[in-house]
């Protein structure tokens, strides 16, 4: 470059310069806009470059839990207390179902911690979309961490559980002078339960979450399936009561392996069935592979439809 160039620009930098001092106006960074690149890929590296914004969500989540309610926080504790009284006074009590050496209300409260957790979560994810529609119509998230980041209640949720059970321990251990939890690698087998636990219902939402923002149909009916559902799962009752011809169907159920190995990691109670806990983990990767690869196709066009 010559020097007569040099000296043009220098003059041209050195004007903009003046200007810019003189008006206060600065020319606006230049926006260029892509199409998002297609594929799952994309679209988990798209999360994990956006992954501060699920705790926005999550917090969000967390303000809608018991918003305009007059007992607040109080729902916390109320929530999952009375159906847990309501049940070992009647499963427990009334009908005297067997819960396998250990105090009912132990055994339940057991069963349902990763229960509610499943349960809670699947119906937060499913309704991710519907609560933060107009949200994404005006600007744009990658809608993928909303499934994930909604969830975030039943973590709360699980973790009230997971106090009542320790209450719960410590109470009917000093009464019956017993240790009812079994430390050991058990505690693992648990911990890997919870986790699958909610993998699987992630899973489920992205196939529950895009239809559901379409029709509030798909919420009630989860509502019904996860009330069937649960008598489908080893719960209310211990897996040793169910004839042996109808073991293995129950045993198909991902929730129930999953259900059966927190019971067992925990308190030593019900089974650890290696086989049946490979089936849920076969299951729960393909719901996971397919319902991702299913929201990825459909979450914009069903976003811009409604």
């Amino acid at each position: 470059m010559s020097v007569k160039n040099l000296e043009q620009d220098s003059l041209e930098s050195f004007e903009k310069k003046v200007e810019v001092a003189t008006t206060g106006v600065v020319d606006p960074p230049e926006w260029v806009i892509v199409p998002r690149r297609a594929g799952w890929e994309a679209r988990l590296r798209e999360v994990w470059r956006y992954r501060r914004l699920t705790k926005f969500f999550g917090s969000r989540a967390l303000q809608k839990l018991y918003r305009r309610t007059k007992l607040g926080r109080a729902w916390l504790f109320i929530r999952p207390l009375f159906p847990l009284a309501v049940r070992t006074l009647i499963f427990g009590g009334l009908l005297g179902v067997g819960s396998e050496g250990v105090p009912y209300f132990l055994f339940l409260v057991a069963g349902t911690t990763p229960w509610e957790l499943f349960a809670s979560a699947l119906m937060w994810g499913t309704r991710s979309l519907e609560l933060n529609r107009s949200l994404i119509k005006q600007i744009y998230v990658p809608r993928l961490i909303l499934p994930i980041s909604q969830m975030t209640p039943a973590y709360l949720t699980f973790f009230i559980y997971m106090t009542v059970l320790t209450v719960a321990v410590i109470a009917f251990g000093i009464r019956d002078g017993r240790n009812y939890i079994v430390f050991g690698t058990g505690l693992i087998w648990a911990a890997l339960a919870v986790v699958l636990t909610v993998i699987f219902a992630m899973g489920l939402a992205f196939w529950t979450s895009v239809p559901a923002m379409a029709a509030r149909d798909v919420r009630f009916t989860l509502g019904f399936i996860l009330g069937f559902w649960i008598f489908l799962t080893p719960i209310l009752y211990p897996l040793s009561s169910v004839p042996e011809q109808w073991r293995i169907w129950v045993m198909l159920n991902p929730m129930a392996a999953l259900v059966e190995t927190f019971k067992w990691g925990l308190l030593g109670i019900g089974s650890l069935d290696l086989v049946s806990l490979t089936v849920a983990v076969v299951l729960i990767a393909a719901v996971n592979i397919t319902g991702l690869m299913f929201f990825i196709r459909v979450e914009a066009d069903a976003a811009d439809k409604t």
